[in-house]
């Protein structure tokens, strides 16, 4: 995103021009605003993941999770902390292995076979539940490399949800019929309390309690884990995987699959040394190169060893991660979130069939204001916009420009940048010189949580504010469009 501040304003000769330039549409402007209902805020009911649905959000994963530090054991770990230091690090996703040694229970977190056994699997399970409990948003997935029986497995899940008044927390698919629906928004699985999703690979879907354990093969696809003593690199499915674009998966008739992958190698013997190398920079673009290219889409669950480091501080998974989500994020309805049809209206996500059109002339006709309609087909010009690069180096900036050439403008008020609620108005653009309140960066923006619809918003280079539509005229035959604090995601 470009920077929002304002650029150095014109000398004290140009100023004066200006001043005398903009005062006849200024008070021209508040005068005809003044007809109109004054703005109102609203806000609607708000979610960390937006619209976003399951497949589209992106976690860290901690392969190995319960192989910590702790443990005592002589293998090195692949982790540094705790399961619960995990969490509350920001992992959302868990790798563990499940075995049974005796047969009969308990089911044991081990590796490798049952010799190196690290702890109980109840234990683990206890202490994502605790986290869920506490933390009402978050959405915790674990993956299941099962060697238990499936009496036992289903056992053992069962007893702690029924032992913590959590039985319903277990995601269950039948609820949501994935297979045609595709995986629900995050907000309904928040709603509805299915925040703990658990995947294993030892059989079918089996249900367990009031839940699903998925099959992790007929649910997601993966890459390679496993590069001898190099990097991590390319993005090829591993064996068991379908490949990593496949969409839907087969046997569906919607399911988009969920894409681990992998940045780790089990073959080295210093997992933290080679973690501090993978898990930046390298991981990073890694994602951008290979992975997404190679799936057509960002990964869901990415799995690494010791989490919390990397070769930059600042570029951590968990930093990686959380730029993903900021892409990943779908808007709901929002006063300054656009869409742009092919008949170049721009169409609020807000209002109902409400677009941007260009409104009444000033007096003196050099200008005039920007309200909002209800949208007409055919679109007359009044109604049609474009994003145009400006005849000088805007910096990446656009003109947003009316169907007879005039810019969208935030009123220049004698060079102090205005405040929320301001209404905007088409003037002549400027040509010889860039005063940035003729300057919007566009930020593509998902609308859409069935993927088939992308928005914008569009941040003013001057004062560093959103176009948007005003809510309280939303109903008016002639609205207000202003300016205002830009959406969060």
């Amino acid at each position: 995103m470009r920077t929002r501040g304002a650029v150095p304003r014109p000398g004290a000769g140009r100023r004066a021009r200006l001043l005398r330039r903009f005062v006849l549409p200024v008070i021209a402007l508040l005068a005809l605003a003044s007809m109109l209902t004054a703005p109102t805020t609203a806000e609607a009911a708000g979610s960390k993941y937006g619209n976003a649905r399951y497949h589209q959000w992106s976690w860290v994963t901690s392969h190995n999770a319960y192989a910590d530090d702790d443990t005592q054991w002589p293998v090195p770990p692949n982790q540094s902390q705790s399961i619960k230091e995990q969490l509350d690090g920001g992992v959302r996703g868990l790798m563990l292995d499940t075995y049974d040694p005796k047969g009969t229970g308990p089911v044991e977190l081990c590796h490798g076979g049952t010799s190196l056994c690290y702890e109980q699997f109840n234990s683990a399970l206890l202490t994502v539940v605790n986290f869920l409990q506490k933390n009402p948003q978050e959405v915790v997935t674990i993956f299941l490399e099962n060697y238990a029986s499936r009496p036992t497995l289903s056992k053992a899940i069962t007893d702690l949800l029924d032992a913590k008044g959590a039985g319903k927390l277990l995601f269950n698919q039948n609820d949501y019929g994935i297979f045609s629906s595709n995986w629900p928004r995050l907000r309904d699985m928040v709603a509805d309390n299915h925040r703990l999703v658990i995947f294993q690979d030892s059989w079918d879907d089996i249900a367990v309690g009031s839940g699903t354990l998925m099959n992790t093969w007929s649910h997601t696809v993966e890459n390679r884990y496993s590069y001898g003593q190099g990097q991590p690199s390319g993005c090829e499915p591993r064996g068991n995987s379908k490949p990593l674009h496949t969409n839907p998966m087969p046997g569906t008739t919607n399911l988009t699959p969920l894409f681990t992958m992998n940045q780790f190698s089990s073959d080295n013997l210093d997992p933290k040394s080679y973690a501090k190398i993978d898990n930046g920079s390298q991981l990073k673009s890694r994602i951008e190169k290979s992975c997404r290219p190679a799936a057509g889409r960002n990964p869901n669950f990415v799995a690494v060893d010791h989490y919390q480091v990397s070769d930059n501080s600042g570029l951590t998974p968990v930093s990686v991660v959380a730029e993903l989500n900021r892409d990943n994020y779908v808007f709901e309805p929002d006063p300054a979130v656009w869409t742009v049809n092919d008949a170049k209206q721009y169409v609020s996500t807000y209002g109902t069939n409400r677009c941007m059109v260009r409104g009444d002339e000033f007096p003196d006709g050099t200008g005039g204001l920007v309200t909002q309609r209800a949208c007409a087909t055919p679109a007359p010009s009044s109604h049609q916009w474009t994003a145009t690069k400006p005849n000088y180096d805007g910096k990446g900036y656009y003109w947003i420009k009316a169907a007879n050439g005039s810019c969208l403008t935030v009123p220049y008020n004698n060079g102090t940048p205005p405040g929320d609620g301001t209404q905007l108005f088409w003037w002549p653009c400027e040509t010889r010189w860039s005063s940035g309140s003729q300057l919007w960066n566009v930020i593509p923006a998902h609308t859409d949580s069935n993927g088939q619809s992308h928005g914008y918003y569009f941040i003013n280079q001057w004062t560093g504010k959103c176009l948007t539509l005003d809510p309280g005229t939303s109903t008016a035959k002639a609205g207000k469009v202003t300016q205002a604090a830009c959406p969060a995601r």
